[in-house]
């Protein structure tokens, strides 16, 4: 047996009657789906597929009209999503039936991960097929045209979306035997058309806006192995009763007002590791308003090299608060609260593990920008684990759903806000011989 350091030897590991390919998925009813609409697609059956490669291409067209539709010369702006994540409102995964997944707010969920974790290198990638960033300067602006005289405009953009939360992003291992499954369906829901921001000098204006997603379809990579060896050790695991255990990254949302002080809400998981908060000012849905504000600048634009802008509906403001800390149980997470920004930043980037990491990211490049256009507070419940090891650590609340609050001081009553919360939980997927599924939330 050799005795020398793994790193100092050179392996080569042989599979035999492997095969690897990427197959194209159409999706279930029309392809052609308006804003509002769910759109459906199937994962190949009887066949090993990696989560990983899941990519779902579509093109989207884009209306608004920033004017009176009486005929009353006006113009305005209207501005589109900054990101394709945008038009995700809700995403679920069925299992033979069984609901895996339904995870709501998926949206704004997607940008408050992605405003505290995209380094630089990853906001220049995502140019190319996920985000609307107009301009070839250093300072690209979010995608923004004008609407002279009530006049609808049009942007059409083509999108390749990628990278998921939930199941579909976060389950181990990725490679999953669907012939163990069943039919696994994955339904997206479009958000509403109030994505698209609108923006009018005039008084009493009345906005139209809409968008419709086409020549769309889903592509995955399907393995097989033809030796006869993975087949015959399922086949073994299963007969003995064992389960095939799946775990994965489970988000349940909650909406609530923080001007009373406290935003209530209750979970009933083996493991809630991780809580998120975002705070956004209702005026984004506004279909009729003046001056309403759709674009948010950074308040230091000429440093951000990436966007200098975010759209209203993604816009996270603290909104005057202050104190901020999660409740369970009577015990706040942290113990401590305080006053200051920066004490809010670092509460956040230690929930993600970030901290002192130099090779962490963030949309986030100074704390003013961080309060009015990109805030985030998470806290971290879990043990935190390199590499892919995975523990259940968290706080376990199942029996009696925990008492779970988001509280903070202050806040400004005048500017009407939705907060909405995330429990970021370890649920678990387990399979029986027979296509038997236990899901463990």
């Amino acid at each position: 047996m050799s005795v020398y350091p793994r790193n100092m030897s050179t392996f080569l590991n042989r599979m035999t009657n492997y095969n690897k390919n990427n197959v194209k998925m159409t999706v279930l009813g029309t392809p052609t789906a308006n804003d509002g609409d769910v759109i459906q697609v199937d994962l190949p059956t009887n066949s090993i597929v990696d989560l990983s490669s899941l990519a779902w291409s579509f093109q989207v067209a884009y209306t608004g009209a920033a004017g009176k539709p009486d005929g009353t010369t006006v113009d305005g702006k209207v501005t589109f999503p900054l990101n394709a994540e945008s038009i995700i409102s809700r995403l679920a995964v069925e299992v033979n039936g069984q609901t895996l997944v339904n995870l709501q707010n998926y949206n704004q969920l997607y940008h408050a991960l992605l405003y505290m974790t995209a380094t630089q290198d990853y906001q220049h990638q995502r140019r190319v097929a996920q985000s609307n960033v107009a301009g070839g300067d250093a300072n690209g602006t979010t995608l923004q045209s004008d609407s002279a005289a009530a006049a609808a405009v049009t942007e059409t953009r083509r999108h390749v979306i990628d990278t998921w939360l939930g199941f579909l992003g976060s389950a181990k291992p990725m490679f999953i035997d669907t012939s163990l499954l069943g039919n696994v369906r994955i339904s997206i829901t479009l958000a509403g058309a109030d994505i698209i921001g609108l923006t009018s000098a005039a008084t009493s204006t009345v906005f139209t806006r809409s968008y419709v997603v086409s020549d769309q379809a889903f592509s995955m990579d399907v393995v097989s192995i033809g030796d006869g060896f993975y087949d015959s050790m399922v086949d073994q695991m299963l007969a003995s009763g064992a389960p095939i255990e799946i775990p994965f990254k489970n988000y349940f949302s909650f909406n609530g007002n923080l001007i009373s002080g406290e935003v209530p809400f209750t979970v009933a998981s083996q493991s809630i590791d991780r809580l998120w908060a975002v705070i956004r000012a209702n005026s984004f849905s506004d279909a009729a308003a003046s001056n309403a504000d759709k674009l948010v600048l950074l308040d230091n634009a000429g440093s951000s090299d990436i966007v200098k802008a975010t759209p209203a509906a993604f816009t996270y403001l603290s909104n005057g608060h202050s104190n901020f800390a999660f409740r369970i149980n009577n015990t706040n997470y942290p113990q401590w609260t305080s006053t200051n920004k920066d004490d809010w930043w670092q509460h956040t980037k230690l929930a993600l593990g970030d901290q002192g990491n130099m090779l962490a990211g963030s949309f986030v490049n100074n704390t003013t920008s961080y309060v009015h256009n990109f805030f985030v507070y998470a806290c971290q419940l879990e043990h935190h684990a390199g590499n892919d090891e995975r523990f259940v650590s968290g706080i376990d609340t199942r029996g009696s759903a925990a008492q779970c609050y988001f509280t903070a001081s202050g806040g400004n009553s005048g500017n009407a806000c939705t907060t909405t919360v995330f429990a970021e939980c370890s649920s678990s997927l387990k399979i029986y011989a027979g296509k038997v599924l236990e899901i463990v939330q």
